[in-house]
């Protein structure tokens, strides 16, 4: 399947503000299907907004949605070994190392609610 082809899914995450200020963005994130049914998931959050546990909100906001609304059972996130947060955020959300990535010195992770995430 070609790129152009897969199903994705995309989420903004907005702060909203005392009045009468606008709400402002503070990240982003999202699903590519594959053709074997997983999805991987993706986010980011702005530098100014992270370590607030914005991200860890979101990604468990958008599990539960592919969970209740595409009823998904696999999910899974790749990342570098390097960035903590971003993996610490993960384990939060019940997903476990499954090992090497697509590519080299990337790792991915899962999420299957069989394997006791929520």
């Amino acid at each position: 399947m070609r790129t152009k082809d897969r199903k994705i899914w995309s989420f903004y995450w907005l702060l909203h503000q005392k009045s009468p200020e606008l709400p402002v963005l503070i990240g982003s994130g999202g699903f590519l299907a594959h053709e074997n049914g997983t999805l991987e998931i993706g986010y980011s959050v702005l530098p100014d907004y992270q370590n607030n546990g914005y991200a860890t909100e979101a990604v468990r906001s958008m599990r539960e949605w592919a969970l209740s609304s595409l009823g998904n059972d696999c999910i899974i996130a790749n990342t570098y070994p390097h960035l903590k947060s971003s993996i610490r955020v993960l384990e939060k959300n019940g997903f476990y190392l499954k090992g090497n990535g697509p590519e080299e010195g990337i790792i991915t992770y899962e999420f299957r609610p069989e394997k006791g995430g929520s």
